[in-house]
């Protein structure tokens, strides 16, 4: 137990001294206030004195005025001198001229005397026929003052004397205080001290046995403390035990997780090793088909068959990253041939391996990624896995030539450059003319979209759309484009067309936006929506809902880029579409490509059947121009005959 050092003789006169200053100055003040009123009490008691004088004599003296008898005047002047107070008398006619004046023979000193001015009458009237002054002494009024003053003084000196004796007393009460503290400055739980005064019928008594009362259940307590700490201290070390095993072990596979594989890679220092990344292909699908513990009880059986397959590898650990995603950390690198053959080992072995669940045989592949150095092992490996599924290949080797992750950080800037140019309104239409073959006249226009740099510079979607699809900024990219194409036709007398994937004609709220910004702008029979042939529109049911729903509202559909990849023709039987957009890649060597002129005049007789408008895209120069007409191709797009602007 530590006391601090603790002054009680201060205390004490802290006590005193505080009460002295208080009382002191409470009797100060009392007496400063009591002075002020008793000298103008004084004062006017004596200012009264004068006054009833002037009152008495006044009439006396008005009446010998009137009567003109100024020997009685004289005589009632001596008799006022015959006070002792009175210094002066003065009495002056109405004209102020001196009737007589007596004094004492007292010089008149500042604030030594009261003067006393009277009015004298005439007797039954208010006329005034002269004036009474009369000089009145102070020292009756100074001799009462100074003896209050005295008195006050012998006060105060009676109260600082019992203050101090008060102060001796407060010490002496505290003493035993002091000796106490003195005791408890050195006190300890494992030393106990006897503390003195406990018999004493008094504050200090009971203090003295609290504190040893204290002293005996702090003593009690501190062994039982001491026991706890030790108790706790096991318990401490057993759930640090437990806690680092769940901090570094799956619960589900009993593999060592991320964490461990980590700590491991951070024990290697500079010791090379390599990474290879597994991957459960479509693991997803066996969760919604058989459930969730199916799902875990592959995992469990997959983990233990991995287990067997390398436990003779002394130099690979087998890790469990994340839900279907496993890994084997070669903590001493082998030659590349066998780290190659090791990854092919692994993956024909897994698609040997078979799991039942219910009766039922469930198979799984595998993808797996590879990093061929410890350094960012994880990352590459990662970066391997991802490109491998993206190539549908079972293995791929991180391979610092592919410049994968400069490729990573190129998109996660656009993305960057593209939220900026999203916050900035700096996303924009241009618009492409698209021309009446029969007319030559403009016949409507594409909506293409646009970024406009900082610097003012355009710049394509080729250069940012796939990466945009890959990010969440793509939707509001396309809602962009709708908001601004149908305010920019929604007083112009023209057609316009505007590009959606596949993913925006299913997504719910995309469509609802749409139908608002339509309303809004009433532009349902002047806009087209133009469907990529190419992006997954063999989902008919779903495609054909909202093809449906927007002819029912007066809109029309085309089908773009027709006749790339995989086209079919069987989206133009099920899709009750007006227009098909002849892909740039027959058009562009028509004039000279007798098989692309074979498709394309397939492709117009096809759609004239159907009732379905033809646009030929990429038409960059006369002779591709002519060639399209020629086959009936109804309306052309391309540089040769408008560029795209933003009027």
């Amino acid at each position: 137990m530590n006391i601090k050092k603790i002054s009680l003789s201060s205390i004490s006169s802290k006590i005193v001294a505080s009460i002295a200053i208080i009382s002191l100055s409470i009797t100060l003040v009392i007496f400063s206030v009591s002075k002020k009123i008793t000298q103008e009490t004084f004062y006017n008691v004596e200012l009264e004195k004068a006054d009833l004088i002037a009152k008495t004599i006044e009439p006396l003296i008005a009446l010998n005025i009137y009567l003109g008898t100024y020997d009685n005047i004289a005589q009632l002047s001596r008799q006022l001198m015959e006070n002792t107070y009175i210094l002066s008398v003065e009495i002056l006619d109405e004209n102020a001229n001196t009737i007589n004046k007596t004094t004492s023979g007292w010089k008149r000193q500042n604030n030594e005397s009261f003067v006393v001015t009277k009015s004298i009458l005439q007797p039954n009237s208010t006329k005034q026929i002269g004036t009474l002054i009369i000089v009145y002494s102070n020292k009756g009024y100074v001799d009462v003052v100074n003896r209050y003053i005295n008195l006050t003084f012998f006060l105060l000196l009676a109260l600082v004397v019992l203050f101090v004796l008060f102060g001796f007393y407060v010490k002496k009460l505290l003493s035993p205080l002091r000796k106490i503290a003195r005791l408890l400055k050195y006190y300890s739980p494992d030393k106990e001290i006897k503390i003195p005064y406990a018999s004493q019928n008094n504050e200090i008594g009971l203090i003295a046995n609290a504190l040893n009362s204290m002293q005996q259940r702090i003593s009690q307590y501190a062994k039982k403390q001491k026991n706890i700490n030790n108790y706790l201290e096991e318990k401490v070390n057993e759930k640090t035990l437990e806690l680092r095993t769940q901090l570094y072990i799956d619960s589900l596979t009993g593999l060592p997780n991320r964490f461990s594989m980590f700590n491991d890679i951070v024990e290697m220092g500079t010791q090379d090793g390599a990474l290879l990344i597994i991957n459960i292909d479509d693991f997803k699908e066996i969760n919604d088909f058989f459930g969730h513990i199916a799902g875990d009880n592959i995992l469990k059986k997959f983990s233990n068959r991995l287990k067997t397959i390398f436990k003779k590898y002394e130099y690979i650990k087998l890790k469990r990253l994340s839900g279907d995603e496993f890994a084997l950390l070669f903590v001493k690198k082998p030659p590349l041939k066998d780290f190659i053959k090791i990854a092919e080992k692994l993956i024909a072995s897994v698609e040997k391996m078979i799991f039942f669940h219910e009766n039922n045989e469930i198979s799984i592949r595998v993808t797996v990624g590879g990093a061929y150095q410890i350094h960012q092992a994880l990352e590459k490996a990662d970066i391997a896995l991802k490109s491998a599924k993206r190539e549908r290949k079972s293995f791929l080797l991180y391979d610092e030539k592919l410049n994968i992750e400069e490729q990573y950080k190129e998109n996660m800037e656009w993305v960057k450059k593209l939220k900026k140019a999203i916050e900035q309104d700096m996303i924009v239409p241009y618009f492409q003319p698209i021309f009446d073959n029969k007319s030559g006249k403009i016949a409507s226009y594409e909506c293409l979209i646009r970024l406009i740099e900082n610097d003012g510079n355009v710049v394509s979607p080729y250069q940012f759309l796939t990466i945009a699809k890959k990010s969440r900024v793509y939707s509001i990219l396309t809602k962009i484009m709708i908001q601004k194409s149908c305010a920019h036709f929604e007083h112009i007398n023209c057609d316009f067309s505007v590009n959606l994937s596949v993913d925006d004609v299913l997504s719910t709220d995309l469509v609802n936006f749409i139908k608002q910004k339509i309303n809004e702008h009433n532009v349902a029979d002047k806009i087209i929506f133009e469907i990529l042939e190419s992006e997954g529109i063999e989902n008919y049911e779903e495609v054909s809902l909202f093809t449906n729903d927007m002819k029912s509202l007066g809109c029309r559909i085309a089908i773009d880029d027709f006749g790339s990849g995989y086209s079919n023709f069987e989206h133009l039987l099920k899709l009750n579409i007006d227009y098909i957009k002849i892909d740039g890649t027959l058009i562009k060597n028509l004039d000279k490509d007798v098989n692309a002129q074979v498709v394309v005049e397939t492709i117009v007789n096809f759609a004239e059947k159907l009732n379905i408008l033809t646009i030929a895209e990429f038409v960059h120069n006369e002779s591709v121009f002519m060639k399209v007409k020629e086959l009936k191709v109804n309306k052309s797009q391309g540089f040769f005959l408008g560029m795209p602007n933003v009027n």
